[in-house]
């Protein structure tokens, strides 16, 4: 789960006997995850078989109280306590990732790049954004990059190709 969960798409999630992680988006409540049986990962991490996966949610600040919202200055700070893993979980997408630069609310991070590109998941799935399909943009160096919306299936490995 990578935030803004529609009811359509967590109807019936909560009895699914299987591991389930994710992230809170900016239009999630703070239960959200909880209340369909998923992990929270913000700043935290989980393995599943050999694959390990840590998470970073919430966006970009852009209204005067929002929850779970961020500003560049608060990113460069949490993602120093956000552990390297094979798959990184995000709401929001990192700097010139599938992000909206001249939109406050879906501007991508530099900061969250930069942890990208140090610490080289295999693996980059986020939400939030509605990228130009033209545009989108698959991989950041040899981290493969998904956009999901709603639900996408993958076959997750420690392989990126």
């Amino acid at each position: 789960m990578l935030g803004d969960l529609e009811p359509a798409w967590t109807e019936g999630l909560e009895a699914v006997d299987l591991p389930k992680l994710g992230v809170r988006g900016n239009h999630d409540p703070p239960d959200a995850l909880e209340a369909v049986g998923v992990e929270d990962l913000h700043l935290g991490s989980a393995t599943l078989g050999d694959l390990r996966f840590s998470g970073f949610g919430g966006s970009p600040r852009y209204s005067r109280h929002g929850e779970n919202e961020w500003t560049e200055e608060e990113v460069e700070q949490l993602v120093e306590r956000l552990p390297p893993s094979d798959v990184l979980l995000t709401h929001s997408p990192p700097e010139g990732v599938n992000d909206e630069p001249d939109d406050r609310a879906h501007r991508g991070s530099p900061a969250l790049r930069g942890w990208v590109e140090r610490h080289r998941p295999v693996w980059l799935l986020h939400g939030h954004t509605l990228p130009n399909p033209a545009l989108q943009v698959h991989q950041l160096g040899p981290t493969r990059v998904v956009h999901v919306r709603g639900a996408v299936p993958l076959e997750l490995s420690r392989e990126s190709s």
